[in-house]
């Protein structure tokens, strides 16, 4: 839910007031999530008050509005920590509370007081970013989850300046399957972003499409915080295992990496290996400032021309062979797709060996009652469809008369002598005649 637009917020010095609820909106002993500004926050209706907390738990970020209040206290909906729904302050004098926000109840509804957000600080999120594009990654498909808040902000700040476009989906094989699509149309790498675990496991099979179809992609991965690396927290999976077959290139963005290298190497593998690029953030880490004066990375000087040409003299008895071939085919593969023009003007040259002259065509037996019985002169211009011999000339005009058989009449008065000298069966043996008569 979000704050009311019906009632806009108002400043009072550094602070703003947003009206979160209407006037008994939530009942006595709930919670509920509502995002004021560009903050979530956890408004909670219990003992006859109300309050607002911040909706990240301070473990992992469980959405503590969509938890309950049991037995006096406020439970995290993913691990079941409880904390005090008017104080944040956990049971047992911890000091793992949750903060909280100014509240008062006016006659038209609830209102919490949000400090005005400071001006953005530059992440190293922001440098990757800066240098997808440079790399020319115009499009990224993927989910925005809890784990990877701190990079699709940064993504947010480069879609705004019109350098790219972000498109989200209902499921990361979406994202995959599109990127995968998008890499064999165009030769060029699309990003797909995916929250931990299995967010991440989600952009598998789109991903093994690329793969197996060699389709340059940018993956990015978000990851639990490297704090919970290791025992088992929540949506922590061994992304480098999971994406160890699929992914041609891996890496985790840790605190010490060179960011923009990393990025420049992710697209330079995924270009020139056509795969897939794996990149995995920590939650932390993509929140970290950047190094003052921290340059994004780009391709130039790390791309040769990949362009290339095959020997002078292979391209000569090429062009050779196409110009004796008298039925030249053209058999155009996946790899010269973007050379479709050049292609399409050679056709027209091997066309022309096509039309060079051809052996005369055979002449077919045409006897004057050849098969079905009807007579057939030598000038008719076809032959009785149970007669299939062809006469191919290969010398002098020879002519063929009744005095002297045609080979297919010479073979039926030959299989009617042998069947004379059985012994007579119950199958009939024909002996229509067959005779040729002049044929060149």
């Amino acid at each position: 839910m979000t704050g009311h637009a019906d009632s806009p917020p108002t400043a009072d010095g550094n602070v703003t007031w947003y009206r979160a609820l209407t006037p008994d909106e939530l009942p006595e002993g709930r919670v509920k999530p509502v995002t004021c500004g560009v903050r979530t926050l956890c408004l909670t209706h219990f003992d006859g008050r109300y309050a607002a907390l911040d909706n990240k738990c301070p473990h992992q970020g469980g959405p503590l509005g969509e938890g309950s209040i049991e037995n006096g206290l406020l439970r995290c909906p993913w691990h079941g920590w409880d904390f005090d729904p008017l104080t944040g302050k956990p049971p047992g004098g911890f000091d793992d509370g949750v903060a909280t926000f100014p509240v008062e109840i006016r006659d038209d509804g609830v209102y919490v007081a949000l400090a005005d957000e400071a001006p953005h600080a530059r992440t190293v999120s922001d440098v990757m970013a800066e240098t997808l594009v440079n790399w020319g990654v115009r499009h990224v498909f993927g989910m925005v989850g809890h784990s990877n808040l701190g990079l699709a902000d940064a993504l947010r700040l480069q879609e705004a300046q019109g350098k790219l476009t972000y498109y989200g989906i209902r499921h990361e094989g979406a994202a995959s399957f599109a990127c995968s699509a998008y890499g064999k149309l165009t030769g060029r790498p699309a990003a797909c972003l995916s929250i931990a675990g299995p967010g991440a496991t989600n952009l598998l099979t789109g991903l093994w499409d690329a793969n197996v179809d060699r389709a340059p992609v940018v993956a990015m991965t978000g990851q639990v915080d490297t704090q919970v690396l290791g025992p088992g927290a929540f949506q922590e999976v061994d992304l480098m295992a999971a994406f160890g077959k699929v992914a041609q290139w891996s890496q985790p963005v840790l605190h010490t990496s060179k960011h923009a290298e990393l990025v420049n190497l992710a697209c330079k593998s995924a270009i020139l290996n056509r795969g897939v690029s794996h990149l995995i953030f920590p939650d932390e880490v993509q929140k970290l400032p950047a190094k003052a004066g921290a340059r994004p990375g780009g391709p130039a000087g790390r791309l040769t021309e990949r362009a290339i040409a095959p020997p002078r003299k292979a391209v000569d008895d090429a062009v050779a062979l196409l110009a004796r071939s008298r039925r030249p085919v053209i058999i155009v593969g996946h790899g010269a797709r973007f050379d479709m023009p050049a292609v399409l003007e050679l056709a027209p040259s091997t066309s022309r060996a096509a039309r060079a002259p051809r052996r005369a065509p055979a002449a077919t037996c045409r006897g004057p009652r050849c098969g079905d019985g009807s007579p057939r002169s030598a000038a008719s211009p076809r032959a009785s469809p149970r007669c299939r011999r062809r006469v191919f000339p290969t010398g002098p005009t020879r002519t063929t008369t009744a005095a002297s058989p045609s080979r297919c009449a010479r073979r039926r008065a030959a299989s009617r002598s042998a069947s004379s000298s059985r012994p007579s069966t119950s199958r009939r043996t024909s002996t229509r005649p067959c005779a040729s008569a002049s044929t060149t």
